[in-house]
């Protein structure tokens, strides 16, 4: 485990400092991690941008209960990303996040494989 978290650290140094050299190792590092951790839904900066009572909370939970499935599919989460940007209080936040290209290439992969 301790060769685990020195590579994760090594990976969180160079991204740091910009010195991007071992793309293998970041994978590595990256694939070690599970989803949740790889590109955390804000899910919580989205909730506090909303009132209490916004209709918007459920979809919020159901992308991340999406995310952190068995077996995600990609068109739930399109669909949920694409009814949260309906809302302006939400749509830079939740913009920027699927932007991502961590989350680009999960949603990518999900529906290369057929999940």
């Amino acid at each position: 485990m301790e060769h685990d978290k020195d590579i994760r650290d090594g990976v969180i140094d160079a991204d740091a400092t910009g010195l991007i050299a071992g793309e293998q190792l970041i994978t590595q590092a990256e694939t070690m991690l599970p989803v949740t951790q790889r590109f955390a839904l804000p899910s919580e900066t989205l909730h506090d941008a909303l009132p209490q009572d916004h209709a918007a909370h459920g979809t919020i939970d159901a992308l991340d209960a999406e995310l952190t499935a068995d077996r995600p599919n990609a068109a739930a989460i399109a669909e949920h990303v694409g009814t949260l940007r309906g809302f302006p209080e939400l749509r830079d936040r939740i913009v920027t996040w699927y932007e991502d290209p961590k989350v680009q290439r999960f949603v990518s992969d999900l529906g290369q494989i057929g999940i």
